[in-house]
C-alpha cells in the first residue's frame, strides 16, 4: 500500500484540550438530565404507588412533545442573531433554567391523589424537557461548528463521549442513593434531595461550555434593509418548513 501523508491540523482549526472538556462537561449535563429523570421514574410506583402504566405514560407523552421542540429549538437558535453568538446564549439560560427545574420536579406534596401526581409530574416533565431542549439543542450543534477540521472535530467527539460516560458509571447507583438510611427509608425524600444535588450539578457544569467555549461559525449578513424578525415570526416560520417537510412522502416513511 502507498503510504499516506500524515494529516495536520492547521493551527487556527484545532481546539484547545480546555475547550474540549468545556464540550465535555456539557456531554455530561446531558447525559445525566436525561438518563436521571427515567431511572427516578420508578420511585412513583415504588414509593407513591402509582399505576405503572400511569407512569409509562409519563416518560412518554414528554418525548412525544421532544419531536417538535426539538427541530424548533434549533430553528430558533439557527436564526439567532446575538453578541454571544446563536447558541451560548440558550444553552447558558437552559442550563440554568433545567436544573432548577429538575429539582423541583420532584419535590411532591406528601398525602395527594394519585390524579394530583400524575398531572403535577406531566407538566413539570413537559417544562423540564422543554428547558432541557433549550440547552441541549444548541449544545449538539455548537459542537460540529467548533473547528471545520475532520479529525480535530474527532479528537472533540472522542473527549464529550468520555465524559458523557462518565455519568453510567454514576446513574446506577440512584435507586441505592434514594433508599438510603439516611433519608429514614423514606424514597420519596431520598429522591428530593438527590434531584437537588442533580440540578445543582447541572447548572455548575452545565454553563461552563456556555462561557468558555466560542463560537466559530458566523452566519451571513442579515440585508439591513430587510424587516427584523420577532420570534414569533421565527416559529411561524418554523411551522411553514415543518408543514412543507411532512408533504415529502419518503421523509414520512423514514
Amino acid at each position: 500500500m502507498a503510504n499516506q501523508e500524515a494529516h495536520s491540523t492547521a493551527p487556527e482549526d484545532r481546539i484547545p484540550l480546555t475547550h474540549k472538556v468545556a464540550y465535555g462537561l456539557g456531554a455530561f449535563v446531558n447525559n445525566t438530565l436525561a438518563d436521571a429523570i427515567g431511572r427516578m421514574m420508578i420511585v412513583l410506583n415504588l414509593g407513591l404507588g402509582m399505576n405503572p402504566a400511569l407512569v409509562g405514560l409519563l416518560g412518554s407523552l414528554p418525548r412525544l412533545v421532544d419531536a417538535l421542540t426539538d427541530p424548533l429549538m434549533g430553528y430558533i437558535s439557527d436564526n439567532t442573531r446575538s453578541r454571544m453568538g446563536r447558541r451560548r446564549p440558550y444553552m447558558l439560560i437552559g442550563a440554568i433554567v433545567v436544573g432548577i427545574c429538575f429539582a423541583l420536579l420532584w419535590q411532591l406534596p406528601v398525602g395527594k391523589s394519585e390524579a394530583f401526581y400524575f398531572n403535577f409530574f406531566l407538566i413539570g416533565s413537559l417544562i423540564f424537557f422543554a428547558a432541557y431542549t433549550v440547552f441541549a439543542t444548541p449544545w449538539v450543534a455548537l459542537g460540529y461548528e467548533l473547528t471545520p477540521d475532520y479529525y480535530e472535530r474527532t479528537r472533540l467527539m472522542s473527549v464529550q463521549k468520555i465524559m458523557g460516560n462518565l455519568e453510567y458509571i454514576i446513574s446506577p447507583y440512584f435507586l441505592l442513593i434514594m433508599y438510603a438510611d439516611l433519608w429514614g427509608g423514606d424514597v420519596m425524600v431520598g429522591a428530593s434531595r438527590l434531584a437537588i444535588v442533580i440540578g445543582v450539578v447541572a447548572i455548575t457544569l452545565g454553563v461552563v461550555p456556555a462561557i468558555v467555549l466560542r463560537e466559530r461559525y458566523v452566519p451571513p449578513e442579515v440585508d439591513k434593509d430587510a424587516p427584523k424578525q420577532s420570534l414569533g415570526d421565527v416559529i411561524l416560520g418554523f411551522f411553514k418548513a415543518f408543514l412543507i417537510t411532512l408533504k415529502f412522502k419518503p421523509f414520512l416513511k423514514l
